[in-house]
This record gives structure tokens, sequence and C-alpha cells, in this order.
């Protein structure tokens, strides 16, 4: 199967095929845990361990603060 990296806002994203969805038994809301693993490989992993608030908080950059409306 193959995908294509698209950008979305300042980050990359891809698309998982529904067919590997399916093999891998993957819903839609579950955590993956990606780990970078060499040049032009990376590992994608179903994962419990979510996020709290703080640390999603934390990994917002200045670029991605906007202004009071």
């Amino acid at each position: 199967m193959k995908t294509r990296i698209v950008k979305w806002d300042s980050s990359l994203a891809v698309r998982i095929p529904k067919r590997a969805v399916e093999q891998a038994k993957l819903k839609e809301g579950e955590w993956l845990e990606i780990e970078a693993a060499g040049e032009g490989r990376m590992r994608l992993r179903r994962t419990d361990d979510v996020p709290t608030l703080d640390e999603l908080v934390a990994q917002i950059t200045p670029e991605h603060r906007y202004p009071e409306i």
C-alpha cells in the first residue's frame, strides 16, 4: 500500500489506507506512538499512554498562538 505525505498547517500528515487500518485493527480516536527508525523510516504503534493536557499545551509553539478575538 502507498500513501502520500501532505502539508497540514505547520506539520506533515499521511492518510492511513482503509485496508491497513482494518489489518491493524485500528479505530478512529486511538492514539499512536511514532518512532523514527532511520532515514526514510518510521514505525507506528498503538498506545494507551495518552498525553495529558499539560503535555499537549507544552507542545504549542509561539507561531501557533493567536490573539484573542
